[in-house]
C-alpha cells in the first residue's frame, strides 16, 4: 500500500506526522487544500487501509463557549454611555473571561487527553458578543481537522437558557457540514440539575464534579470509538497533588475581540468551610476543602506577567490603548520612572493585579498564611473572596496586606442576626459586623460587601438598615442580590416543600427551550420565592431602591472614607465606584436604569397576575419567631 497524495502537500506533512507519533489512524487523515474563494476540498491521504485495521474517530476541534447571562439577552441597555460607546469603538481594555476552561484544556494537553492534532477554539459571548455559529467555523474552527469535534458548554443556572439555544445553534451549523459533533455542557448549573440537558435533548453529555477528570473521561470514549454516556461525573479530592491542575491563559489569545488586558487569575482551593443553606459551592466543587501546593500557586501567577519592557516597549503593536501607552514610555522623564508602572497597567498581556477565583480562600489559619507567604516575594497587588471572620485575625490581615492584598470581596449578606441564621452561615455576627469591616479598613484593604434580600425576618426596613451599615461602615464597593432558590440547595428544596415558588419561577409555555424551571430569572435579582414579610412588590422595588441609592452620587460620597482634600483618593473611589457600577455590574446597572417594580425578564402574564391581587394576600402571618433583629 503506498501513499495517494493529492494537492499542495507541504503545509500538512507536519500534521501527518503527528498522526503518526500519536498512533492515530492515518487511514482516516484528511490533506486540506485551500482552493480560491475560501473553499474546501477533502482528500484522503491515503488510498488503502490496513487489514483489519480499526479505524477510530479522531477529535479535531474542541469549541469552548461561554453563554451570555440571560438578563442581557431579554433587556439590553440601549444607552451604553461614553465608555461604552469608546470600548465598543475600539475594544475592551480589561475583561475577566474566567479560569474553568483555561483549567480544563491545561489539564487535558498535560494529561495528553488532547494532542497536538486537536484545536483549540474559543468562543465568549459576553466579551465577543453572540457570534453565529457559521463565522465561528469559519473563523475559528478547522472543520477539515479530524472527523469528530466536541463543543463544551459552561453556565451559571441564569445562563442555562442561553447555553441550550447555542447549543441548539451549533448542531444546525455542523449538520450543514456532515462533521460529526458532540455537545457537552459543564458548569454550576450542570452539576445542580446534572439530568435536565440531555434528558430534554439539548445536549449529549454532561460533566459534573471535578471537570478536569470527568472531561478527561468523555473525551477518552470519544476517541475510542465508545458510546458517549449522559452524565460523567468525577468525585472530589485530586487537585492536592503537586502539578495536578494546569492553567492555560493563553487560550484567551483566540479571542475575536480580545481585551487589551485579561485579568491574571488563580485558585489555592476549592470548596469552602461553611455549608450555607442558600449556596450551592459544594455541588459544583465538593464538600471538603482541598488545596493546592501553594508552588503551583505561584508559578501559575508568574506565567501572567507582562508581554512587554520599557526596552521592548517599540515592538508593541497598533492600536489606540498601544499608541498611547508606546508614546507616554517614549516620553524621556516619564519613560524613565514610570515607564514600567505603565506597562503594568495598560500593556497588552495580563493585569498587574490578580485575583484568587476560590469559593472562599480563608477556610484555616494554616494554609491561608502559606499562601500568602509563598505570594509575597511576587510583590503583585490581589484580591479575593472570603468570609468575614478573617477580621478576627489581625496577624492575618496584616500579612494579608503585606503580601499584596489590596481588595477583599466579604459576603455580609445581612444586618440582620435572624437572616443571618437562617442561611446557617456560621462566620458572620451581626454585633460584631462593624468592628470587622472597620478592622479590614485599618488594615488598608479595600472591601466590597454582599448582602442579600429577602431573607428570614427581612421587612422594608431592612434597606434602609443596610444603607445605613454601608455608609457608617464606608464600604467601598457594593454587591446586592435577592435570595435565590439555587436548584441543589437549601433554599430550593425548601421552596419546594412549601410550595413557595412564585408563578413566574416556572418555564413560560411559550419559551422556545425547554426547562425545569425559568433559569433566566435564577439571576439574583428577581423575586422567585414568597417572602415573609414583605410583599413580591416590596422586594423586589426595594432592591432596586437599595441599588440606586448606594451608587448614586451622594451614596458614592457617603462610602469615602478619605479627607475631603484627598483629591486622588476621592477621584479613584468615585471612578471606580461609578465604572463598576454603570459598566462592570451589568444587574446593577440595570437597576440603577430602571424606574419601576417590574423586574427584568418578567413579562405581562406575571404582571396580570400582580394585578389580580396576589400582592394583597397575606403571605404569612407575622410571629414572634419572624420579628426581624433590631440593625
Amino acid at each position: 500500500m503506498g501513499l495517494a497524495i493529492e494537492g499542495y502537500v507541504e503545509p500538512r506533512l507536519v500534521e501527518f506526522l503527528s498522526f503518526v507519533k500519536e498512533g492515530l489512524p492515518v487511514s482516516r487523515f484528511l490533506l486540506i487544500c485551500r482552493l480560491p474563494r475560501g473553499r474546501v476540498q477533502r482528500t484522503v491521504f491515503l488510498t488503502g487501509r490496513i487489514p483489519g485495521e480499526r479505524v477510530l474517530p479522531t477529535i479535531g476541534n474542541v469549541i469552548c463557549l461561554t453563554p451570555r447571562d440571560s438578563y442581557v439577552v431579554d433587556e439590553p441597555i440601549r444607552k451604553k454611555g461614553l465608555l461604552g460607546r469608546l470600548e465598543g469603538s475600539i475594544g475592551p481594555f480589561m475583561r475577566s473571561p474566567g479560569i474553568g476552561f483555561p483549567y480544563l484544556i491545561g489539564f487535558l494537553r498535560k494529561n495528553g487527553v488532547l494532542t497536538d492534532v486537536a484545536h483549540v477554539a474559543v468562543q465568549h459571548d459576553k466579551i465577543e458578543g453572540p457570534t453565529p455559529f457559521e463565522e465561528i467555523l469559519r473563523d475559528k474552527v478547522n472543520v477539515g481537522r479530524g472527523d469528530h469535534d466536541v463543543l463544551f458548554i459552561t453556565a451559571y443556572t441564569d445562563s442555562a437558557r442561553e447555553a441550550y439555544r447555542r447549543a441548539r445553534e451549533a448542531r444546525l451549523a455542523y449538520a450543514a457540514t456532515g462533521k460529526r459533533l458532540t455537545v457537552v455542557l459543564g458548569g454550576a448549573h450542570a452539576s445542580a440539575v446534572p439530568d435536565e440537558g440531555t434528558r430534554l435533548g439539548h445536549v449529549d453529555a454532561v460533566v459534573a464534579g471535578e471537570g478536569e477528570w470527568a472531561a478527561s473521561e468523555l473525551l477518552g470514549d470519544i476517541r475510542e470509538g465508545r458510546p458517549v454516556r449522559a452524565l460523567y461525573r468525577s468525585g472530589f479530592g485530586r487537585i492536592r497533588e503537586r502539578g495536578a491542575l494546569a492553567l492555560d491563559m493563553g487560550i484567551w489569545t483566540g479571542l475575536k475581540r480580545r481585551p487589551q488586558q485579561i485579568l491574571a487569575s488563580t485558585t489555592f482551593a476549592r470548596g469552602c468551610k461553611l455549608d450555607c443553606h442558600f449556596c450551592a459551592v459544594f455541588l459544583t466543587n465538593g464538600p471538603a476543602v482541598r488545596n493546592r501546593d501553594v508552588a503551583d500557586v505561584v508559578e501559575e501567577i508568574r506565567s501572567q506577567g507582562p508581554e512587554f519592557t520599557p526596552e521592548t516597549i517599540g515592538r508593541i503593536g497598533p492600536g489606540l490603548y498601544n499608541t498611547l501607552l508606546r508614546l507616554l514610555v517614549g516620553l524621556p522623564f516619564v519613560g524613565r520612572r514610570r515607564g514600567r508602572r505603565l506597562i503594568s497597567l495598560m500593556a497588552p498581556g495580563f493585569t498587574h493585579q490578580f485575583f484568587f477565583w476560590d469559593d472562599n480562600l480563608y477556610n484555616a489559619a494554616g494554609s491561608f498564611r502559606a499562601v500568602c507567604e509563598a505570594i509575597r516575594p511576587l510583590e503583585r497587588p490581589w484580591a479575593a473572596e472570603l468570609t468575614v471572620d478573617l477580621a478576627e485575625k489581625p496577624e492575618l490581615l496584616k500579612l494579608a496586606r503585606e503580601s499584596g492584598c489590596r481588595d477583599l470581596f466579604l459576603g455580609i449578606e445581612s444586618v440582620s442576626q435572624t437572616g443571618i441564621d437562617g442561611l446557617d452561615k456560621w462566620s458572620n455576627d451581626t454585633e460584631s459586623l462593624r468592628d470587622r469591616v472597620k478592622r479590614v479598613h485599618d488594615a488598608g484593604i479595600n472591601v466590597m460587601g454582599a448582602f442579600v434580600f429577602g431573607l428570614e425576618g427581612d421587612d422594608r426596613s431592612i434597606f434602609d438598615r443596610t444603607l445605613e451599615f454601608i455608609y457608617d461602615t464606608k464600604i467601598d464597593l457594593v454587591v446586592a442580590n435577592i435570595i435565590q432558590p439555587y436548584p441543589g440547595t437549601g433554599t430550593f428544596k425548601d421552596a419546594m416543600l412549601c410550595n413557595d415558588f412564585l408563578p413566574w419561577a416556572y418555564c413560560p409555555d411559550g419559551s422556545d427551550v425547554a426547562m425545569d424551571y425559568n433559569w433566566p430569572l435564577f439571576d439574583g435579582a428577581h423575586v422567585l420565592v414568597r417572602p415573609r414579610r414583605m410583599t413580591v412588590d416590596e422586594l423586589q422595588e426595594g432592591y432596586y431602591y437599595f441599588l440606586r441609592e448606594a451608587y448614586s452620587l451622594s451614596g458614592i460620597l457617603r462610602r469615602f472614607r478619605g479627607r475631603a482634600t484627598d483629591v486622588r483618593s476621592a477621584v479613584s473611589h468615585f471612578a471606580r465606584n461609578y465604572g463598576v457600577s454603570r459598566y462592570g455590574m451589568v444587574k446593577t446597572a440595570h437597576a440603577i436604569r430602571r424606574k419601576g417594580s417590574r423586574a427584568v425578564g418578567v413579562g405581562e402574564a406575571a404582571t396580570g397576575m400582580l394585578g389580580a391581587g396576589l400582592e394583597g394576600i397575606p403571605l404569612l402571618s407575622a410571629t414572634a419567631a419572624d420579628t426581624p433583629e433590631p440593625g
